[in-house]
């Protein structure tokens, strides 16, 4: 029973979030309908939002292998419950991909036609991005591998540790537990603004491989893992996935140590200021 609901959670979750922030990405590129990072990273940013608020009661709607493996790390999370998750997580990015392929198959054919490009010819910007992330996204800037996982990286780094912070129940400065969500989700938009140029801020290795698997099976095979797949995978498998494992050992080890002794500094002070049962209560807390 707790494997269905996780799986479920997981599932329903990563299906939102891709359906929603790829097609954000789909309909900015064969249409213009968007445009530049900030639109597609604010869609984004609010299908995440509304993914966890959908389905945090079923799992701890995590929708990205490197969070979930990040929290096993942050020993937020039981081993034994991640193949749930992952299970989950590539299924739902898989079946949301295959649904815009749906929506979008014939644009795409009229938008490669239009650019004089074939299913076995690549471009940036073409719409084989769209289910195929490529770097650098963009004919202006110059992105290595080395670069290129180092933002993959760093961008979840970044979230993962917003992450910990506002569900740390010893940080005093985290938000609502109701509002957590839309601070994790423009956690998001606000890295595709920066990353996005670069990498198109995959930051998911569900949301990367899972359209990725759904663009060979339509005609993209030849270019669905780019010029190098050793690459691809480095930047958007595992790079990610390093960024989580790191935040969670900051977290583990220094943030929240620290944010565990603010709060007993502030039940000391308390102590000291006569309020003994008000203080009682948050030392117990702590011990």
């Amino acid at each position: 029973m707790k494997f269905a609901r996780q799986f479920t959670g997981e599932l329903i979750g990563t299906f939102m979030m891709c359906f929603l922030g790829i097609g954000a990405v789909a309909t900015a590129t064969l249409f213009g309908a968007l445009t530049g990072p900030g639109q597609v990273g604010l869609v984004w940013g609010i299908a995440i939002a509304l993914g966890i608020y959908m389905t945090r009661n079923l799992s701890d709607a995590h929708f990205n292998p490197a969070v979930s493996i990040a929290m096993i790390f942050a020993g937020r999370m039981k081993l034994r419950d991640l193949p749930a998750y992952l299970i989950g997580q590539f299924a739902g990015a898989f079946l949301a991909a295959g649904a815009l392929w749906i929506l979008f198959g014939d644009s795409v054919a009229k938008n490669l036609s239009n650019n004089g490009l074939t299913m076995s010819t690549n471009s940036i910007g073409s719409a084989a991005t769209i289910w195929c992330e490529v770097f650098p996204n963009t004919s202006n800037g110059t992105v290595s591998m080395i670069t290129g996982a180092f933002a993959e990286g760093f961008g979840v780094f970044i979230l993962c540790t917003v992450i910990f912070a506002l569900t740390c129940g010893f940080n005093r400065g985290k938000v609502n537990s109701n509002l957590a969500p839309l601070f994790i989700g423009l956690t998001i938009s606000v890295l595709i603004c920066v990353v996005g140029p670069l990498t198109n801020a995959g930051f998911n290795p569900a949301r990367d491989l899972g359209p990725r698997f759904v663009a060979m099976l339509v005609g993209w095979s030849s270019i669905s893992f780019g010029n190098n797949i050793l690459d691809t995978i480095i930047v958007y498998t595992v790079a990610p996935i390093i960024g989580g494992i790191v935040a969670a050992l900051v977290y583990r080890f220094i943030l929240r140590p620290m944010h565990k002794g603010s709060l007993v500094e502030v039940a000391e002070n308390v102590a000291n200021e006569g309020e003994s049962e008000v203080a009682k209560v948050i030392l117990a807390a702590e011990q």
